[in-house]
C-alpha cells in the first residue's frame, strides 16, 4: 500500500510540474502568434496599404506552417541521400517564403525573410510543445512515473532552448543580428579592410560572392545575402567558384558560431581543421566532397557561445570576438598563403541584420 502511494504521489509531482510548463508554452506560443500578426499589420501599413489585415487569414497561415513537416528520405541506400536532403530543405524554405509572401505581396523580401525566421521560430517551439504533450499524456494514461519522470529530468534544457526560441522570435522580427550572425558579420568587416572590393554576378539564391584584395592576395568571400534572416547556399558558391570561375584556392577558411561546452567563455575562439558548419550537414559534405576532389585544405575558426546567445541579439562578447576572428583569418592568409595566390573564406550562419 505504501509504494502505491509513493508512486501516486511521484505521478502527481511530475506531472504537476510538466503540465505547468505545457500550460506556459501554450501561452508562449499564443503570444507569439499574436506578435507575428501584429508584426505583418505593422509591414502592411508602413508598405502604404490601408486595409486592415484580415486576423484569421494570417493566423490560419501560421498555425499551417507551424503543423507543416518534411519527411526524412529512406536512408537505407544512402547513394544520393545529400542531394535529396538538399532537395527536401529548399522545398522546405521555398513554401514557406512564398506562404509568408501571399501575406506581404509588396513588402520587401528582407523584411519578408525576417518574417520566414519568426514563423520557423514558432514551428520549433510548437513541435516541442507537442512533443511533450504526447509524453505527459501517455504517463498519465497509463500511470507510469517512470515516463513522466523522464521528461520531467529534461525540463531545465528544454525551457532554456524554448526561452532562446522566444527571444529568437522577437529578434528575427526586428532584424537584429542573433548570434549566429557572427560568421556573416565576420565575413562583412574582413570585406571591408580589404581593397579593390567587387561583388561578383551570379544566380546563386540568396548567397553573396565577392572578391577583394588583402595585401596582393585576392579573396573570395562568400556569405548568405542579407539583411534579411537568410543562411544562403554557400555550397554551391563554393561549386560555383572552383567549377565555373575557375579560383585554385590554396585554402577554403570558414568561420561560424558555436556552441560552448559549460566552463568555456562566450566569445572565446578556437581554430581547427574541417568546415565549420551546423545544420543537418547537407552544406557541409558539399563542400568536403569539393574540397577533396580538388585537394584544397579546409580551415575552421569557431567562435564560441550558448544556445541562447546564438538564438538571441548578439551579446557584446560576441561582437567583440568578431574582430578577433577577423585577425586571426589575416594571420592564416599572410602564413598560408603567397602574393598573387588565391583563398576562399565562407561566413557561415544567418547573416539577418547583416549586409554586404
Amino acid at each position: 500500500m505504501l509504494f502505491f502511494f509513493q508512486d501516486y504521489a511521484m505521478i502527481w509531482r511530475y506531472s504537476y510540474t510538466v503540465g505547468s510548463f505545457l500550460t506556459g508554452l501554450s501561452k508562449l506560443i499564443t503570444n507569439n502568434v499574436n506578435l507575428v500578426i501584429g508584426h505583418v499589420d505593422q509591414l502592411l501599413k508602413s508598405n502604404g496599404s490601408y486595409q486592415t489585415v484580415n486576423k484569421s487569414l494570417v493566423e490560419k497561415t501560421i498555425q499551417e506552417l507551424m503543423e507543416f513537416v518534411v519527411i526524412e528520405p529512406v536512408n537505407t541506400e544512402p547513394t544520393g541521400l545529400m542531394r535529396t536532403l538538399k532537395l527536401l530543405v529548399t522545398a522546405y524554405n521555398e513554401k514557406l517564403e512564398s506562404s509568408i509572401r501571399a501575406l506581404l505581396p509588396n513588402v520587401d523580401r528582407p523584411l519578408v525573410q525576417n518574417v520566414v525566421d519568426a514563423v520557423d521560430g514558432l514551428r520549433e517551439l510548437n513541435y516541442i510543445y507537442k512533443v511533450i504533450m504526447h509524453y505527459y499524456k501517455l504517463s498519465n494514461k497509463y500511470k507510469n512515473p517512470y515516463l513522466m519522470m523522464q521528461v520531467y529530468m529534461l525540463l531545465p534544457i528544454l525551457k532554456e532552448y524554448v526561452n532562446a526560441l522566444n527571444g529568437a522570435i522577437s529578434t528575427f522580427l526586428k532584424g537584429q543580428p542573433v548570434g549566429d550572425a557572427a560568421g556573416p558579420l565576420t565575413a562583412y568587416r574582413f570585406v571591408r579592410s580589404c581593397s579593390d572590393v567587387n561583388e561578383l554576378t551570379h544566380n546563386i539564391k540568396d548567397t553573396y560572392i565577392g572578391l577583394c584584395n588583402f595585401e596582393g592576395r585576392k579573396v573570395y568571400v562568400i556569405k548568405a545575402r542579407g539583411p534579411g534572416g537568410t543562411v544562403g547556399s554557400l555550397d554551391d558558391g563554393i561549386t560555383y567558384l572552383i567549377e565555373r570561375v575557375g579560383v585554385k584556392p590554396k585554402i577554403i577558411i570558414t568561420v561560424d558560431a558555436a556552441l560552448k561546452l559549460e566552463g568555456e567563455k562566450t566569445g572565446s575562439i578556437s581554430e581547427g581543421i574541417g568546415v565549420a558548419m551546423g545544420g543537418i550537414g547537407v552544406e557541409r559534405f558539399n563542400i568536403e566532397r569539393t574540397a577533396s576532389k580538388y585537394d584544397i585544405p579546409l580551415y575552421a575558426i569557431l567562435i564560441k557561445m550558448s544556445l541562447p546567445e546564438a538564438l538571441s541579439a548578439m551579446p557584446k562578447d560576441v561582437e567583440s570576438a568578431v574582430n578577433d576572428a577577423v585577425e586571426r583569418i589575416k594571420r592564416v592568409i599572410r602564413e598560408s598563403i603567397r602574393e598573387g595566390e588565391e583563398v576562399i573564406l565562407i561566413g557561415v550562419g544567418n547573416t539577418g541584420g547583416v549586409a554586404q
